[in-house]
């Protein structure tokens, strides 16, 4: 396989990135359509989970493609996100056992593809 150029790389690593971000939200919002449209029900449903098995994808595609910088922020991120998420889940169980309303499962996905993301801004910037 021939080698290719790095704006080359860039470019599919970018395009790779805007769409695993395109299928995330479009199965962000088929599953939280699912409940609202009952006569629907199956085919929204099946579009979230294409969606998001493309997104699983299409993330692996990206991370694949990194340098060792890259997965450095990478990592940095994850670590970022790994700990945002597990200080939302134990503010909400808290909240959760003082008789607050408890927060939907689905919605953990969607935090943590967020944390990532404001992770691989912030750590971006520190190693540019």
């Amino acid at each position: 396989m021939p080698l290719q150029s790095p704006e080359n790389l860039a470019h599919r690593r970018r395009s790779a990135l805007l769409l695993f971000y395109v299928a995330a939200l479009v199965s962000a919002i088929a599953i939280s359509v699912v409940g609202k449209v009952p006569s629907y029900r199956v085919p929204v449903l099946v579009l979230a989970v294409v969606a998001a098995g493309a997104a699983i994808l299409l993330l692996l595609r990206f991370l694949r493609s990194n340098d060792e910088r890259e997965r450095q922020i990478n990592y940095r991120a994850l670590t970022f996100a790994f700990a945002g998420t597990l200080i939302f889940s134990a503010a909400i169980g808290f909240c959760q056992a003082l008789g607050f309303h408890p927060v939907s499962w689905l919605g953990i996905p969607v935090l943590m593809v967020i944390l990532w993301s404001v992770g691989l801004i912030l750590y971006s910037w520190r190693y540019r």
